[in-house]
């Protein structure tokens, strides 16, 4: 098993953090309170991990946090070049993504993908799961401008291909801690783990984890029935968005702001 934790740089407005307060009680005797006291367990369990099936992480995320629910969330999925995708929709794959792969989708569900195209592997199809468990604070009606962004290189699709199992985590970095490092244009920075370390845990301590992304070498050997439903994880509502325009359309459509100083003398009155 090959595990991998993200952490995108996104421009997002506002990213929570999480504090964890410890309230201590107050003891009118002192030997009442060391008699009191008890150390915290040091063989306790988080609650969640990374080896919990697809859906699981995100149902628990929805309980614990009940405004996440029906929540629609921006994602972009990149890939090497000649890379295609397809979404689970009403019990089959729809056609492929847009090139720029940014839907949305929605929060604490699991979506099941088809991926084509894989670079050496042209006969090889592989079948991930995406699962986002938290949100991210874009300004508002600039969602599909600042999506959480899955990014699935070459090795991940080889190990898949090869029979192993890649889980990547994406989560968002504690702006307190971050670095100041530029990756406009560069590709994400990973952490590659070891087998006995836990993913989830190990991005939870680094930031904020808001996605989960399962690719492994599993096919589906049934197209109807019961089964392939539940393969296809009840195919969950998600859209594509709209496509951010480029500076030439927008000139070419009238919408890039003129500047005061543009145009010739001639053309001023």
């Amino acid at each position: 098993m090959h595990m991998r934790i993200s952490f995108p740089t996104l421009m997002i407005a506002w990213i929570a953090m999480i504090t964890l307060c410890i309230l201590a009680a107050c003891f009118s005797s002192t030997a009442h309170a060391q008699s009191a006291y008890k150390p915290l367990p040091t063989n306790n369990h988080a609650l969640l991990r990374d080896d919990f099936p697809p859906g699981q992480i995100g149902a628990i995320q929805l309980q614990r946090k009940p405004e996440l629910r029906g929540l629609w969330q921006a994602v972009e999925i990149r890939g090497p070049k000649g890379m295609r995708i397809n979404m689970a929709d009403a019990g089959q794959f729809a056609p492929d993504l847009p090139k720029d792969n940014r839907i949305a989708v929605l929060v604490g569900s699991v979506y099941r993908m088809r991926i084509t195209g894989i670079p050496n592997e042209p006969d090889v199809e592989l079948y991930p799961t995406l699962e986002v468990i938290d949100r991210t604070h874009p300004p508002a009606e600039r969602e599909h401008r600042f999506p959480i962004q899955i990014e699935i290189d070459e090795d991940d699709l080889a190990d898949a291909a090869r029979g192993e199992l890649v889980m990547r985590v994406i989560y968002l970095e504690d702006n307190q801690v971050a670095e100041p490092v530029d990756t406009a244009g560069k590709p994400q920075r990973v952490l590659d783990l070891q087998p006995y370390q836990d993913a989830l845990r190990m991005a939870d301590q680094l930031g904020r984890p808001v996605a989960i992304l399962r690719i492994g070498s599993r096919v589906p050997n049934v197209t109807e029935g019961q089964d392939w439903d539940a393969f296809l994880y009840g195919c969950p509502a998600w859209s594509t968005l709209k496509v951010i325009p480029t500076k030439q359309q927008l000139i070419d459509d009238g919408k890039w702001p003129v500047s005061a100083n543009s145009g010739s003398i001639s053309d001023r009155r």
